[in-house]
């Protein structure tokens, strides 16, 4: 049997706390505020993690190194986040979208303003990939299977 992948680029703290963060902005803040702060905060949120979430996601998938995945990600989020920021009818094919996939999970309610002033948030998306290279680099390496012999010191 497979094992799954770990994802550390995703099940790490920072990723959370911005998925945190865009779901008690989503739920909380902006129905009770609905300010200049609250319309961008849940777009910081989607720019920092998407990339990392989507690359976690390809690990199920492929074979490729994390660098590939974060950088594959990274373009998706980039490329999707634009078109929905410029263009009120790719906003609501998203939409459209998302109804059909939460409607088994009872989420209806989709809403998407096409913005081009949250494009702001854009470079968000490279700290995701910046975040995901350090904490690799700070990852012990894996053992590579091979043992030294009894009395064999490296």
């Amino acid at each position: 049997m497979r094992r799954l992948p770990s994802m550390p680029e995703f099940l790490a703290p920072l990723p959370l706390a911005a998925v945190a963060l865009m779901a008690v902005n989503d739920q909380w803040l902006k129905p009770a505020f609905h300010n200049a702060l609250t319309g961008k905060l849940s777009d910081v949120a989607i720019c920092f993690f998407l990339p990392l979430y989507l690359s976690a996601l390809l690990s199920l998938v492929t074979r490729w190194p994390r660098a590939a995945r974060t950088a594959a990600g990274a373009g998706l989020t980039a490329i999707l986040y634009t078109a929905l920021k410029v263009s009120q009818p790719a906003a609501d094919l998203f939409c459209e979208a998302l109804r059909v996939v939460g409607a088994p999970l009872g989420l209806r309610h989709f809403r998407a303003v096409a913005d081009p002033t949250d494009l702001i948030t854009l470079p968000l998306v490279g700290l995701a990939v910046l975040y995901s290279r350090v904490r690799e680099s700070c990852e012990p390496v894996p053992p590579t299977g091979l043992t030294t012999p009894p009395g064999v010191h490296p």
